[in-house]
């Protein structure tokens, strides 16, 4: 394991080789150099790492000194740690050594730790915020170590937690969830190859497939999958969907497009381009979708909208509220109400009614894309997520998202700022946890 971690060139890429061996290993390996990290008092980093076992450890050893009455040490791990299989107490405090050096390199300012990206690394920056509490500080440092893929290996580990919120269930405002066996059905398209010269295979998408999958089957999705889709390929998927039977029970739908993509496009595996509004969502309207007519329509966007990098400027305050919509905003949604006859109207369904645009960057702007962990607005999604779908509703959580992908940046500096756009006229939440056939009770 050291020899692999000192081949890497790159000190951010020393660190996450050196916690993916860890986490990967049975032994409890990752524990014990969450343990040693203590024992060397470098409490700091191992309360990022993980937080519950490191809190443990100080407790632990702050009992320990003080019985023994002594001042903190700087003892070795030797004296106090259980070998690792296959690693003996010497490499182990090379380890340390070399893991302290890796992730403090190139940022002497501040406590954040890095990862490499396509284009550089990703830093988790610490919030200017002077309302932040020590505790919401070391959740934030720790979502952005798990995000950038310190903490957690390629496909993220995480358990959604059980709705705490089925008093709304059945409330006038918010969408029905309880229609059929699941949610609704989730498609994603994956392109990660293209015939195009000019568009580089993207390395790392897999791992974005992947993630979404998981996160989705545990919100009691039916999530299915196509990777390398033409432009033709495409159109004939959503045509098979936008009238698939599954709809009519179904309480809602998501489509993810991942692919590259220009302002207002996505591209084809084979270098052609779509149009998101007339191409993609124009699909799934009331009157050519009408089983999903009145229920959430979701589309996620992860591609670029344009060519500029999202450079970051120092600011006192990182609000952005251009780019989001204001709840009572939703309201202003287009379309004309359907008449049933002469005899006057009936409550109809605007034709863009229902639907959640999300997009992974503004329009004119790059997204950035990890290689070896996947892109970082689905990386955010995925946690924000997986942590807050018991409790909060989409519209919430997607603004969380956006919070969290603006900590991130890139060795010069630039970053992402995600866009979203909505015409719900309710809240939506997952209930996760709750069965998807009856009133959302917790199933026994």
């Amino acid at each position: 394991m050291k020899e692999e971690i000192e081949a890497e060139k790159i000190s951010s890429n020393k660190v996450g080789t050196l916690l993916d061996n860890l986490m990967r290993r049975e032994d409890k390996a990752f524990d014990r150099f969450v343990f040693a990290l203590v024992e060397t008092n470098q409490d700091g980093i191992a309360l990022l790492l993980d937080e519950k076992s490191a809190e443990a450890h100080i407790a632990t050893r702050n009992t320990s000194r003080r019985t023994n009455n002594h001042p903190s040490s700087t003892a070795s791990p030797a004296q106090t740690l259980a070998p690792m299989p296959g690693v003996s107490n010497l490499e182990l405090q090379q380890l340390i050594s070399m893991f302290m050096s890796a992730a403090t390199a190139g940022n002497q300012t501040g406590n954040a730790v890095s990862a490499s990206s396509a284009s550089g690394s990703v830093v988790a920056q610490p919030r200017d915020d002077n309302e932040d509490t020590v505790d919401s500080k070391h959740e934030e440092e720790r979502a952005l170590a798990f995000i950038n893929g310190h903490s957690a290996t390629k496909e993220m580990k995480f358990t959604v937690r059980p709705a705490t919120n089925l008093h709304l269930v059945g409330h006038h405002q918010v969408y029905r969830m309880n229609r059929g066996l699941t949610r609704g059905r989730v498609l994603i398209i994956n392109n990660h190859y293209f015939l195009d010269s000019q568009l580089a295979a993207r390395v790392g998408a897999n791992y974005d497939r992947m993630n979404l999958k998981k996160l989705f089957e545990q919100l009691s999705f039916t999530v299915e999958i196509h990777d390398n889709q033409c432009t033709k390929g495409m159109r004939e998927l959503f045509e098979k969907e936008r009238t698939h039977a599954d709809h009519e029970k179904a309480s809602m739908f998501i489509l993810f497009i991942l692919s590259h993509g220009s302002q207002g496009n996505v591209y084809g595996s084979e270098g052609e381009k779509l149009s998101i509004e007339d191409d993609i969502t124009s699909c799934f309207t009331p009157e050519k979708a009408p089983l999903l007519a009145g229920k959430p329509k979701v589309f996620f966007i992860q591609a670029c909208q344009g060519e500029i990098k999202g450079k970051l400027y120092a600011s006192d305050s990182h609000e952005n509220e251009a780019m989001s919509e204001k709840d009572e905003e939703v309201s202003k949604q287009m379309g004309d109400l359907k008449i049933e006859d002469k005899k006057g109207f009936v409550p109809g369904y605007f034709k863009k009614a229902d639907v959640v645009m999300s997009y992974a960057t503004v329009k004119g702007y790059l997204a950035w894309r990890h290689t070896d962990f996947g892109s970082w607005f689905v990386r955010c999604l995925v946690h924000v997520f997986s942590q807050r779908a018991h409790s909060e509703h989409l519209l919430d959580m997607l603004t969380e998202v956006n919070s969290l992908l603006t900590k991130l940046k890139t060795e010069d500096s630039c970053g992402q700022l995600a866009e979203k756009s909505d015409t719900l006229t309710k809240k939506l939440y997952f209930f996760p946890g709750a069965d998807p056939r009856t009133d959302c009770s917790v199933p026994k």
